[in-house]
């Protein structure tokens, strides 16, 4: 090999030799920027955890997502790496974790090969019936609706099938079959004259304003049928006619629009409903530590406008405006409607959809209880046998059919 040969050599191995160390600096010089950008949430996290929960393997699941959510400019490189799916036209992002349907939907998904077993959570939900300790209580499942719509909801050749519609299609059938009562708000949704582009939320799995308080309306009448409880007479309290009704144009950035960019998956309006009537109310709630207590209107302790107003951009969990009914999701909730005190008293073991719905189903009720296993990690039916209750419901939607959820009378 002559000199120039070698020289180029030498200049190859200079070049890649400068290049790794460059690249090197930058991994050290983000790792410590990272650390310093991540510290005061995973200690946050942390004493958060040490309060509530009990479990060191939610304590785990808890900082780690920290840790996910806490990525020095993580949004840049989530909105550079959508661009470049949407520019290649690719229907699923996350390694198929959130897939697009055919009119630009996105949904979570993953690979199944059938619906999921249900035989455990069904056991457990006609375990729960069991033992109230109030025979006289009214036990019901309320399954809401879910996002992938029957007859409606299309995806292209290729993309995940979860099966969650056989899956609930199953539950509710062994419930049934073991004598628990159930109440699908899934049926006749169709009639509810909404767009079903405006049901569920383009980046999020939780459904619109619109659509809560539709159902809010079917099941007062299916508890009118049912059980002969006749909560709005006169149709006042589900007449939209009598709320005001606000809507934040590309306002609301969905947990699956924050995985995916607004490059991708685009940004939902955002519409909140409240009484026109004279509302009066004590709102508490109790997660870990953290206690509310308030009294006032409706729109005064039932909703937040703290998503709105926060300053820490669309992509914050603060900015989540899903959590503007209610505060959101809390290990235990209490509404008290002061204006009818001689209402039915209810309480709902419940995922993050049964948020807005128990919010407007307040109005035609004494009292709401709300109880979340996620954050309420003690005793749940030792809780709910501690109250005076008439009615007492679990409501986890088609995608939370999974034991997780249903931790109460663990099987031996």
């Amino acid at each position: 090999m002559n000199r120039t040969g070698k020289r180029n050599i030498k200049k190859y191995f200079f070049k890649k030799t400068i290049t790794s160390i460059i690249f090197i600096i930058f991994i050290i010089g983000f790792s410590i920027g990272n650390f310093i950008y991540a510290y005061n949430p995973l200690v946050a996290c942390l004493a958060k955890e040490k309060a509530s929960s009990d479990s060191l393997k939610d304590t785990i699941a808890a900082l780690e997502a920290t840790i996910e959510d806490s990525v020095l400019d993580k949004y840049t490189f989530v909105e550079t790496y959508g661009y470049v799916q949407r520019l290649l036209c690719k229907n699923e992002e996350s390694n198929f974790e959130v897939v697009k349907d055919k009119t630009g939907i996105l949904h979570y998904t993953y690979f199944a090969e059938a619906a999921n077993p249900v035989y455990t959570i069904a056991k457990r939900t006609e375990a729960f019936k069991k033992n109230l300790k109030d025979k006289n209580t009214k036990f019901d499942y309320v399954m809401p609706p879910d996002k992938d719509m029957v007859g409606y909801t299309k995806f292209s050749t290729g993309l995940p099938n979860n099966y969650v519609n056989e899956t609930t299609d199953a539950f509710l059938g062994l419930l049934k079959q073991n004598n628990v009562d159930t109440i699908d708000l899934r049926k006749n949704l169709d009639k509810s004259g909404i767009d079903p582009d405006k049901m569920f939320y383009r980046t999020d799995h939780h459904w619109q304003t619109q659509t809560v308080f539709w159902e809010f309306g079917q099941l007062v009448n299916d508890f009118k049928t049912k059980y002969g409880l006749n909560l709005d007479p006169d149709g006042f309290y589900t007449n939209k006619n009598n709320y005001n009704s606000i809507t934040y144009k590309n306002s609301y950035l969905g947990s699956m629009g924050r995985k995916t960019g607004i490059s991708y998956a685009g940004v939902d309006d955002y519409t909140i409903m409240y009484p026109k009537f004279a509302t009066s109310y004590n709102y508490y709630s109790k997660t870990g530590s953290q206690v509310f207590d308030m009294n006032g209107r409706f729109e005064n302790v039932l909703l937040t406008v703290s998503p709105f107003t926060t300053d820490k951009g669309t992509y914050s969990l603060e900015g989540d405006k899903y959590d503007t009914y209610l505060l959101g999701n809390q290990g235990i909730t209490h509404i008290t409607n002061k204006n009818n005190p001689n209402g039915p008293k209810m309480l709902f073991v419940k995922d993050s959809l049964t948020v807005p719905l128990a919010a407007f189903l307040s109005t035609v009720c004494s009292d709401v209880y709300l109880v979340d296993p996620r954050y309420y990690p003690e005793d749940i039916p030792k809780y709910v046998n501690s109250l005076n209750l008439d009615y007492v419901f679990i409501s986890y939607s088609p995608q939370d059919l999974t034991p997780d959820f249903f931790r109460f009378y663990q099987d031996k």
